[in-house]
């Protein structure tokens, strides 16, 4: 009776465990930077033995996939083509809808936009991982409109949404620091809804 009282609850505080390594990831990514997170910043972070580390994740690596394949850092498919009806809208809305809502998930998470701003010049196995995630979610998105829009031959899909989410992430990223560029705001939500209209005209535009 007692060995079953106890599996519960030593199942409950693993899981505990593994959450605040995770959290803690973050955590020293938005206050330190990415060069900050190693075993000995995590184990600091999440209050916990680094051996637990180890035990739960095997290395560092595994910590890095796991913090990576969460849906809470980058976009999943199911939030942007969430409400979108194939039979009842055309790619140009899709698209546009898609662009929005991906360029709205990266402006509020904090940690996404440290990743993002750091990784061109920091090549760590942690912002590997995290690219991974990002092309496969990427190929899942594009696969998933291939199969549910008629694509015009002459345009090629992924390498204008390769341009047009560049340039958007790009913007947000920049916005991090700057209220300005190119003469247009890029701070508040005001701002961004001006870029949101000048992305459906370029949309429209494409597919017209």
């Amino acid at each position: 009776m007692v060995t079953k009282a106890l599996r519960p609850k030593t199942a409950r505080d693993a899981d505990a465990t593994r959450g605040r390594i995770l959290e803690a990831i973050g955590q020293i990514i938005v206050r330190d930077g990415l060069a900050a997170v190693g075993i000995n910043a995590l184990a600091r972070e999440a209050g916990c033995d680094k051996v637990l580390i180890y035990r739960y994740f095997g290395d560092l690596g595994g910590v890095y996939a796991d913090f990576a394949s969460r849906s809470d850092f980058w976009w999943t498919v199911e939030e942007l083509i969430e409400g979108i009806d194939p039979g009842r809208m055309s790619l140009a809305e899709a698209g546009k809808q898609i662009l929005r809502r991906s360029t709205q998930v990266i402006r509020a998470r904090p940690v996404t936009l440290a990743v993002l701003a750091a990784e061109p010049t920091e090549r760590t196995a942690l912002v590997i991982a995290l690219e991974t995630v990002r092309e496969k979610r990427a190929l899942e998105l594009a696969r998933w409109l291939g199969t549910n829009f008629p694509v015009p031959k002459s345009v090629d899909l992924q390498a204008v949404s390769l341009l047009l989410s560049a340039g958007l992430t790009y913007l947000v990223v920049r916005a991090r620091k700057i209220r300005v560029m190119n003469g247009v705001a890029v701070k508040s939500d005001e701002d961004w809804e001006r870029i949101y209209v000048a992305v459906d005209a370029l949309v429209e535009g494409l597919f017209a």
